[in-house]
């Protein structure tokens, strides 16, 4: 998915799950065209978890860090948090949009 044409702004997605889930893992795999189209992997991300009526920026594990490399997964691994939806953030990179191919969640064992 991307969100052509938007450009530069700060855009989201979210997972809501029918049940509330424990989750601690994320891994994206950014859509960029570079050569081709105007998305690029985000300037930076961003992830956040529903606590109640009330989102929250989950914390990320001592040696976890927001990525955004091409070609591969970019995880990050953080506390584990008990929520209905998680939603990523993603401020686009100026003058460009953006996108995913692929965003996985894992549940805490």
């Amino acid at each position: 998915m991307t969100w052509w044409d938007r450009k530069g702004s700060t855009e989201w997605v979210s997972y809501r799950f029918p049940e509330p889930r424990r989750i601690t893992t994320a891994r994206v795999y950014w859509f960029d065209d570079t050569g081709r189209g105007g998305c690029r992997v985000p300037a930076e991300w961003r992830l956040l978890w529903l606590d109640g009526k009330e989102w929250r920026p989950v914390q990320l594990a001592r040696d976890s860090k927001y990525g955004a490399e091409l070609d591969r997964f970019n995880e990050v691994v953080f506390e584990p948090v008990t929520t209905r939806e998680v939603k990523l953030e993603a401020k686009l990179q100026a003058g460009f949009s953006g996108g995913i191919l692929e965003w996985t969640v894992k549940e805490a064992k």
